[in-house]
């Protein structure tokens, strides 16, 4: 089996996040405004075996499958369903031969009031409740607040993070090779003093990939399968 199906398996059975409707509230930001789409979630059964080992194993591909193409997670603690993201449906890139990153069911899109302290279950977010205005695409010189950045996330943007200071100077070119090489797509990129583990992270919506050495072949792959894979689409 694949790291990257072993990884797509351990978060369908550990996904802990349940999905929330937006409010219906309106999006504001740099003059601009869009409606927000409500949420539906998704019921399905995933049918996975266990091999010998313990490990799980889907169909002859290593990926997991389901009854409805969908899949699907239990939260472990309230035994409700969540939607979690289905590496099928990912974009075939020419050079990208798996999906990267890995995916995690939706903390819904509603909206809080700015500066509202979000208790968001992931860390780093990739979805969930967040604040009215997002920001805009491209580098940021100041700390862009996670709560703006995860409607970046609702409009189908990709977000590169960072958690270091004059020490990572390659690293972070390579960050900003990114956003240069994909000037058409939507992607922002900004300091997270708050990004645990790893100093690195690329996000979007219900995918994260931690690193501390960014590869700039796997980035793309990863701005390439995932970004406009979200509940809205806005520039």
């Amino acid at each position: 089996m694949s790291r990257t199906w072993a990884w797509t398996l351990l978060a369908l059975s550990a996904c802990t996040a349940s999905a929330t409707p937006d409010d219906g509230g309106a999006d504001t930001g740099s003059e601009a405004t869009s409606a927000d789409a409500s949420t539906t979630t998704a019921v399905a059964t995933t049918e996975a075996t266990t091999d010998a080992s313990g490990g799980s194993t889907g169909d002859p591909s290593g990926g997991p499958t389901s009854s409805s193409g969908t899949a699907d997670a239990t939260t472990s603690d309230t035994g409700e369903p969540c939607e979690i993201a289905d590496p099928a449906e990912i974009h075939e890139i020419d050079g990208c031969p798996a999906p990267v990153g890995e995916p995690s069911c939706s903390e819904g899109q509603q909206h809080v009031p700015q500066d509202t302290d979000v208790p968001w279950q992931a860390d780093p977010p990739h979805s969930g409740p967040h604040y009215p205005t997002w920001e805009a695409w491209g580098e940021h010189d100041t700390v862009v607040p996670r709560g703006n950045w995860v409607h970046n996330l609702e409009h189908g943007g990709i977000v590169l993070t960072y958690r270091c200071n004059d020490d990572c100077p390659e690293e972070l070119a390579v960050l900003r090779e990114v956003v240069a090489m994909r000037p058409d797509l939507r992607i922002l990129l900004t300091k997270d003093p708050l990004l645990p583990g790893e100093r690195f992270a690329a996000i979007s919506w219900t995918w994260v990939l931690r690193t501390d050495a960014p590869d700039l072949a796997t980035l793309l792959c990863f701005a390439d399968q995932h970004e406009n894979r979200a509940p809205e689409d806005v520039p």
